[in-house]
């Protein structure tokens, strides 16, 4: 059995839909389940979700060596620590701290990892992550309100949290096989190397690395991996139980925390379709209790029947307000109290007959599970690429939606929020049924740029192919494209192609930042045919 340890709730749903998807009858729990608390018969995987992404060290080395006594108390052979596939966590790391602790707790040699998740446009090469084929300093993240990233070298992020030693598997290697694989790791261990990062730039690398790791007692990384380990495993057949359409569940309500571009970006188009919308302050508001209170009293001042679709309450800002909160509240103490009282909110709206939940962001989708006594569930369809439905296994009868902040087409959260049976409505002007008390908005974010935002790929980077079908993916227009980061000029390129194999041209540049349709001509220098 392989039992996962993931740091989110938001990046335990995505790693369980990866496990689900490539064959395994997978579990998922909120928190360390309680000991009286077994595995369903015939389960392959089990994953828990902590939160602990955010904590400081020893919590999250305290919180993941509890789940890994719980998952060997359960039976699980093999150990996978899934972390962020853009690798951030606080400051004083939490992925190598946990990562040490891990390894120790059981023996591990050496470990292999990697953030690599292409459907997600994450991929590692030359052990530099790119994000949508940018690097991560480049993308997005360098400007994260909590956790920016302004450094793409994935050892350099790693030795920075660990004494251990850390290496890469070039994509060389990787690509030679999975016996490659294994003899790099083995050389390696032999020299008391502890950290393998090896580089990935689709399926079939990860499906490489995971073969390699089939027997491996620890094995860390985003979904990606993940699902290479799962596709390796023996047996497995996909969950067959009953599953209601998630869609039909009304009323809804849409919860977002996220302060990500992707997540700003998905609430102006809520906005622009008349959706009621209510943003929690805690500088007006610094008491949970009532702040959750006043966001109810706005929900049942309501008209009923909203036909644009389910209101929203948030509290997601840009980097400017956000850093207007924390300097009024404290970073910490505006965490606690947003986290509250969205928890209050979830149970409020719920009570009052709520039956979809939508929630953005890891910290945010925590707080409503912890709300509602949530503590496991069944992984349902994908919304979106690493986004499940889920139905709770405990708490209320609902349909849920836990999303990581940067995930989903900017039309996620209309469409996943919108009544049964209808298309979301076209933007129109804010509906004038909204109350007259409705709070101010954060400001639209910047229009996306292809090198700053995830809507689409940078110039001179086209999409790879597209995953096969078993691979656990949703329809494309759910999602953007996954890309292949172009060779970086300050690294050694790659090996040739095969014999026989055209060798592609140099990249031009396309007329647009839409996703182009994947073409052997237009891979990476060296990429697999």
């Amino acid at each position: 059995m392989l039992g996962v340890i993931a740091d989110d709730v938001t990046g335990a749903s995505d790693v369980a839909l990866a496990l689900r998807a490539s064959g395994l009858r997978t579990v998922l729990y909120f928190g360390v389940p309680d000991a009286d608390v077994a595995p369903t018969d015939g389960c392959e995987a089990v994953v828990v979700a902590l939160k602990s992404r955010m904590a400081p060290p020893p919590h999250a080395v305290a919180e993941s060596l509890g789940a890994l006594r719980r998952l060997r108390e359960h039976g699980v052979r093999q150990v996978y620590f899934k972390f962020c596939s853009t690798f951030d966590s606080t400051a004083d790391g939490n992925i190598g701290p946990v990562l040490d602790a891990l390894a120790d707790a059981l023996d591990a040699p050496a470990v292999l990892l990697t953030p690599s998740s292409p459907e997600h446009g994450r991929t590692q090469y030359e052990g530099q992550l790119f994000v949508n084929g940018v690097p991560l300093a480049d993308s997005p993240m360098r400007h994260h309100p909590v956790t920016p990233m302004t450094d793409s070298s994935l050892p350099r992020l790693l030795r920075a949290q660990t004494d251990r030693p850390v290496e890469l598997v070039r994509w060389g290697t990787v690509r030679a096989g999975a016996d490659a694989v294994r003899a790099a790791v083995a050389e390696a261990a032999a020299r008391g190397v502890r950290y393998l990062l090896a580089d990935a730039l689709d399926v079939d690398d990860l499906r490489t690395l995971g073969h390699a790791a089939a027997d491996a007692a620890l094995t860390a990384g985003a979904a990606g991996l993940a699902g290479g380990l799962a596709h390796a495993a023996p047996g497995g057949a996909l969950d067959t139980y009953e599953e209601k359409d998630p869609l039909a569940a009304w009323p809804a309500a849409v919860l977002s925390g996220s302060c990500s571009a992707r997540t700003l970006q998905q609430l102006d188009v809520l906005r622009a379709q008349g959706r009621p919308v209510y943003r929690l302050d805690p500088v007006a508001e610094p008491d949970p209790a009532a702040l959750a209170g006043r966001a109810l009293d706005w929900y049942d001042a309501l008209p009923p029947g909203s036909p644009a679709g389910a209101p929203v309450i948030h509290s997601s800002v840009g980097p400017g307000e956000l850093r207007a909160v924390q300097g009024a509240l404290g970073a910490e103490r505006a965490a606690a109290v947003l986290e509250e009282a969205t928890g209050r909110i979830a149970a409020g709206l719920v009570a009052r007959g709520v039956r979809r939940v939508v929630a953005a962001g890891g910290e945010t989708s925590g707080s409503v599970v912890a709300a509602l006594g949530i503590t496991g569930a069944w992984i349902g369809r994908a919304a979106a690429p690493g986004v499940p439905w889920l139905r709770p296994t405990s708490g209320p009868g609902i349909a849920l939606l836990l999303k990581s902040g940067n995930f989903g087409a900017p039309d996620f959260l209309a469409a996943t929020s919108a009544p049964p049976g209808a298309q979301p409505p076209g933007a129109r002007a804010p509906s004038p049924e909204a109350p007259p008390r409705r709070p101010p908005d954060a400001p639209a974010p910047p229009a996306p740029s292809a090198s700053r935002h995830h809507a689409g790929p940078p110039r001179h980077t086209p999409a790879p192919p597209s995953p096969p079908a078993d691979a656990h993916s949703a329809p494309r227009a759910d999602h953007p494209p996954p890309d292949t980061p172009t060779r970086p000029d300050r690294v050694s390129p790659p090996p040739p192609p095969p014999p026989h194999s055209p060798s592609p041209p140099h990249h031009q540049d396309p007329p647009s930042p839409a996703p182009q349709s994947p073409s052997p001509q237009t891979r990476p220098q060296g990429a697999r045919p």
